[in-house]
């Protein structure tokens, strides 16, 4: 079984379509991981609803839907001021524009969303947060901290077991160790072990100018492709 990790799509759908035919997934064996911000920002987030919708089903058990920060904004029943303001200024207007040109809302989304977002995924040898973590076991992290800090990435300082994060978008996928000094930027369509320890970050600016970013893991290894 190959496990794919699809980073933060942000209503591009055309460009998730793209990945997906690069990357070729067996519904039948393999497992997907999106690693969360379906919306905002692109002009496409009811389509890529859609076509969400459908690999959910198509994928079955082995479909993986993490709560990102732009879910997590949609998802709360009362948002503070300063949270509308910063949801306005990351692109929800770009949501709510792409729904009601299908005669649909935002909000029509929540029970779908609701039901199948997760705060985190575990796999053998490597596991996938939407934003970050400070400790292991993923479980001891606070819910905040998993889908909206900005700053774990960047501050390189978790350690713990190799985790896969989105949220942060970068000119390339990066390795973080984790002891706040040594990250590498990642080459696309070479094969490598996966690293033991620390985070990679395959957030690169999808919806934002960017290109969309996957991984492909089997056997202990890893391969990243783009698209746009």
């Amino acid at each position: 079984m190959k496990t794919f990790i699809i980073g933060d799509i942000h209503g591009m759908n055309g460009t998730l379509q793209a990945m997906l035919d690069k990357l070729q997934p067996d519904e039948q064996t393999d497992r997907l991981v999106l690693l969360g911000d379906l919306f905002d920002r692109g002009p496409e987030s009811w389509e890529v609803f859609q076509t969400v919708r459908s690999l959910a089903v198509s994928f079955g058990q082995r479909f993986v839907l993490l709560l990102g920060n732009h879910e997590d904004y949609l998802l709360q029943p009362k948002l503070t001021l300063s949270q509308r303001m910063v949801w306005d200024r990351v692109g929800r207007g770009a949501t709510a524009q792409s729904f009601a040109r299908h005669g649909a809302r935002m909000k029509d989304a929540v029970p779908w969303l609701t039901e199948h977002c997760r705060l985190f995924w575990r796999g053998e040898g490597i596991q996938c947060v939407h934003a970050g973590l400070l400790v292991d076991p993923i479980e001891a992290n606070d819910r905040a901290v998993l889908i909206h800090d900005h700053g774990i990435t960047m501050q390189n300082r978790y350690a713990g077991p190799l985790t896969v994060v989105g949220h942060i978008a970068l000119d390339a996928p990066t390795y973080f160790a984790g002891d706040r000094e040594n990250y590498r930027k990642l080459p696309l369509g070479e094969t490598a072990p996966l690293p033991e320890n620390g985070i990679i970050c395959i957030d690169t600016g999808c919806g934002k100018g960017g290109s969309l970013t996957a991984m492909a893991v089997e056997n202990g290894s890893f391969l990243l492709r783009s698209a746009r």
